[in-house]
């Protein structure tokens, strides 16, 4: 019998070209079988570009879906009971420590890493205001200077620009105020959004006009403007645990995930573990997306692009060569 040595080799080569193919399908739905990994997006400029940071990382240099879910300092660890939330780029541990607590003796998260530097709170007014009136220096100084932070909208009392719904602070001003006994001196207002808040007082900054009210740092206004604390009691847990009568802690800062992830991405949970955002790098990139009028996701990209010797250094190359390749893409 006469054997048809090409056509076997053709028949070979095409045997091995779709033993190929069934590989690189099987490689490709093995990729596309990872579970999407679902991010706690929280509703103020730090958080929400840190999220997407994280998030372009895991998506385009690990893989994995990513999703973004809005929630609030509270709302977040319901959310990672449920399993509908894996991480959360900024957990403020002193504002939500019931949540967290209860979260993690649950099982449901582990602190993994650090977030932002620890962070100061406290009740503000513009310098200019406080060489204006050389006597105001501490909060139980307020109802002697009350007059100075009258508009139209305080009922005639001081204006004061109080923290964001949902954020654990907003709570924990109304707390401070009554303890202070600052009720009928004090009229809460609610800012709506960490920009209103920052828009607020900036604006009165430009225009030279008193303001009272509550800020964190470092963020831009905080960096950028001549500001004054008010003075408080030092803090102690026992004041903190009956009335916050006294000056806000310095917060830690960390980032959670879900139990589940250490199971099923383990590899996402190391580079969270090796994450750092510095205040310099966090102001800048902030600063950047409000002069430009951009997005928390063009802020992300924008780090990306000109903080690469930070960030590579959190992953393996193999995850840095990917990331990359994206960024080109655009």
């Amino acid at each position: 019998m006469k054997i048809n040595v090409k056509r076997m080799r053709l028949a070979t080569l095409a045997m091995v070209v779709a033993s190929f193919a069934v590989l690189v399908m099987a490689v490709g739905c093995a990729e596309e079988e990872k579970e999407p990994i679902v991010f706690a997006d929280l509703n103020w400029d730090s958080a929400e570009i840190q999220t997407r940071i994280a998030g372009y990382i895991i998506e385009h240099g690990y893989g994995y879906p990513v999703e973004n879910i809005v929630t609030d300092t509270a709302g977040q660890f319901p959310a990672f009971e449920s399993g509908s939330v894996h991480i959360s780029m900024e957990v403020w541990k002193q504002n939500a420590r019931e949540g967290y607590e209860k979260a993690i003796a649950a099982g449901h998260v582990s602190d993994v890493g650090s977030s932002l530097e620890d962070n100061w709170q406290a009740f503000v007014i513009p310098q200019y205001t406080k060489d204006a009136n050389p006597g105001l220096v501490s909060v139980s100084d307020i109802p002697e200077f009350k007059d100075v932070f009258v508009t139209p909208d305080s009922n005639g009392k001081a204006r004061f620009v109080t923290c964001i719904p949902g954020w654990g602070c907003e709570t924990v001003n109304a707390e401070k105020i009554k303890s202070y006994e600052l009720e009928d001196h004090v009229e809460l207002l609610n800012p709506g959004s960490a920009a209103g808040l920052f828009a607020d007082l900036e604006g009165a900054y430009a225009r030279n006009e008193p303001w009272l009210g509550y800020l964190w740092g470092p963020t831009k206004p905080a960096n950028e403007l001549d500001l004054y604390r008010l003075e408080e009691p030092e803090y102690s847990d026992e004041c903190w645990e009956s009335g916050k009568r006294c000056a806000y802690p310095i917060v830690e800062i960390r980032i959670f995930a879900a139990k589940s992830l250490e199971e099923r991405a383990p590899e996402v949970v190391e580079f969270l573990t090796n994450w750092d955002f510095k205040a310099a790098t966090q102001v800048t990139t902030e600063s950047w997306m409000t002069e430009n009028n951009k997005e928390p996701d063009d802020a992300a990209v924008w780090y990306l692009e000109n903080y690469r010797d930070v960030w590579t250094a959190f992953v393996p190359d193999d995850v840095v060569e990917k990331v990359d390749e994206a960024l080109s893409e655009g």
